[in-house]
């Protein structure tokens, strides 16, 4: 049986007021899965995963957030439907 192991990149991101719009810098695509964490307030921190297979051939992305409705969506715009929310899924509302 073959084993296969993941190379799994994670970047911290933190909300700072006013500056919506934060770019998530992955460099080279060195690795398969990129997970994204990030802190909206201090007890609020929500995870995304995408497969490097999806993301651009540039260096990063940029998680954009409103902050009225707490929506997360990313730029480019076409990767929004290969993201995975996982806390979402660990912990459902």
């Amino acid at each position: 049986m073959k084993r296969y192991s993941l190379k799994i990149k994670e970047i911290e991101l933190q909300l700072h007021d006013g500056n919506y719009n934060r770019r998530v810098k992955y460099n080279e695509k060195d690795f398969d899965i990129l997970v994204i964490s990030f802190k909206e307030k201090a007890d609020s921190i929500r995870r995304f995963a995408i497969s490097a297979k999806y993301l651009p051939n540039s260096d990063s992305i940029h998680l954009i957030f409103d902050p009225n409705t707490r929506i997360i969506r990313f730029s480019p715009q076409e990767i929004n439907t290969n993201i995975i929310s996982f806390d979402k899924m660990l912990y459902p509302e």
